[in-house]
């Protein structure tokens, strides 16, 4: 009898310090195939699984390191790593581009709708669920809301997470402020203070998208109908479930945006804060003791093959940097290495953060990748962006804006402009911004992973939470939301009495 009591003793003082009162049942959908952004989200839930709660994730990513709390439902056929070749695609910002980013995120959504809907895992979910409930739905936002039908049949909230800056269709399902007059979209790069220009731009790109995602939304609803055989409309699913919306981002970078107690910024989740980062690899090690110069750290990221540079551009960039006496770390997709020189290491791994955080490593030259900058953010280094697709160009900028940084567009890589960039980055202020921005991103109430799990359980443990998260004003039409009908009424009340007092003056007088 003594000996259950102090059983049941344990139990309990475990889990008041593990901080759950009771175990969740939690269901994961992130059916994106890219690398980079689970690797934002694989915290969340491992954590989770830590803390008790049971995890089911539906990922083509297969986690390293299993925890008996945490099972994964496969998807098969994808690759996330070295898959965009620089021969098939020259970056550029112009209005085409973006919407054909669109197009290509749209298509990219729907095959995955269509991999994941048609996978086994539906039966194996519903299954589940009918043995054991779901408590919540945890899923990616991104191109797609088709798995939102899946959220819809289990009737639990759902808590969003965006390994990105949000999309432009993401602020009407929690009406969150988008006034295209300073807040750039996930597409936009510019400096913060917009020209008439500029705002012209974002203000097409931003409504344009929105418009086009009618067109997801009604190919989600398809697929729902499909597999499900319910008629939903994904819209309204979005506004009624949601939650929590959980963002890859921190003000010390994006700058200061609205945000509602619906949104909650976690930007550099993937961190292991007050962890000790993975030890350098011998060969990089040994590189780096043998480095009395300037060492910079190149990696253009993991879907991008280096390799595939033209042949002009990798001259030019190693040309300026022997003229400048830097030893480099090249993240390379090839196992081989382009050639042979004890100022070039070309690597196909590298161990980024530990890198970065190395204070051998003075600059980093990346794509402007939100892991990649959050990461030079963290560690206090100046950076260099050569931004490709996506967010990148709002990150590159994001840099520039902090004084962090400086943009060297894809199509500018020669000689001359990479010596340009290399000697403006060396520059004493970049270190010294470098370095006062990080203790602004470091130095938080919480650390973004505590920030992300206490409001996922606060949503979970609180029933009455949900609903009052979740603000009104995504239920009025964009007359009523922007007070249109008040300032119709005022400009009516007032023009009316003047309009009859002229009429009755020329009539009367």
């Amino acid at each position: 009898m003594k000996s259950k009591c102090l059983s049941f003793v344990f139990i309990y003082v475990l889990s008041l310090c593990l901080g759950f009162a009771e175990q969740s049942n939690i269901l994961g959908l992130f059916p994106h195939f890219g690398y980079s952004h689970f690797k934002v989200y694989s915290p969340i839930l491992r954590e989770l699984a830590k803390r008790g709660h049971n995890v089911t994730a539906v990922t083509y990513i297969k986690t390293p390191e299993p925890h008996p709390n945490y099972h994964e439902l496969l998807l098969e056929g994808k690759s996330g790593v070295d898959v965009l070749s620089l021969e098939d695609h020259v970056p550029s910002r112009s209005l085409w581009t973006m919407f054909m980013e669109f197009y290509l995120l749209h298509a990219e959504g729907q095959n995955a709708c269509e991999a994941f809907y048609s996978s086994p895992h539906i039966e194996d979910i519903i299954r589940r669920h009918n043995e054991k409930p779901y408590d919540m739905v945890i899923l990616e936002i991104f191109n797609t809301d088709c798995y939102l039908g899946l959220s819809y049949l289990l009737q639990v909230p759902v808590v969003g997470l965006s390994s990105c800056a949000l999309m432009p269709w993401h602020y009407s399902r929690i009406a969150l402020p988008d006034n295209p007059s300073y807040i750039q979209s996930e597409f936009i790069g510019f400096s913060e203070e917009l020209n008439w220009q500029e705002r012209l731009i974002n203000f097409i790109q931003s409504n344009g998208n929105k418009l086009l995602y009618r067109l997801t939304e009604w190919n989600d609803n398809a697929v729902i109908r499909k597999y499900l055989n319910v008629n939903v409309d994904v819209r309204e699913i979005a506004k009624t479930t949601t939650s929590l919306v959980l963002v890859n981002q921190h003000y010390s970078l994006s700058g200061n945006r609205p945000l509602s107690a619906q949104v909650k910024e976690i930007g550099g989740v993937h961190i292991p804060a007050g962890e000790k980062l993975p030890t350098l690899p011998k060969n990089i090690e040994d590189f780096l003791n043998a480095s009395n110069e300037t060492v910079l750290f190149i990696s253009f990221g993991s879907m991008v093959r280096s390799s595939t540079l033209p042949k002009e551009k990798f001259d030019g960039i190693v040309a300026a940097i022997n003229k400048l006496n830097l030893r480099v770390i090249w993240r390379w997709d090839s196992g081989k290495a382009p050639f042979d020189s004890n100022r070039f290491m070309f690597s196909k791994w590298t161990p980024q953060l530990s890198l970065l955080c190395d204070p051998r490593v003075k600059i980093f030259w990346g794509h402007g990748g939100m892991l990649g900058t959050t990461e030079a953010v963290y560690c206090g280094k100046p950076i260099i962006v050569t931004p490709f697709y996506g967010d990148q160009f709002l990150n590159g900028k994001a840099a520039e804006n902090r004084k962090i940084g400086t943009v060297l567009n894809y199509d500018q890589i020669s000689e001359q402009h990479v010596l340009e960039s290399l000697r403006e980055i060396m520059r004493p202020r970049y270190k010294e911004n470098a370095a006062g921005l990080s203790k602004i991103f470091r130095n938080r109430e919480t650390t973004p992973l505590s920030t992300a799990i206490w409001w996922i359980e606060h949503v979970l443990r609180e029933k009455l939470a949900h609903d009052i998260l979740r603000t009104k004003a995504v239920n009025m039409n964009w007359f009523i939301y922007y007070s249109l009908d008040s300032i119709a009424l005022l400009i009516f009340s007032t023009v009316l009495p003047i309009a009859i007092v002229y009429i009755a003056k020329i009539r009367y007088f």
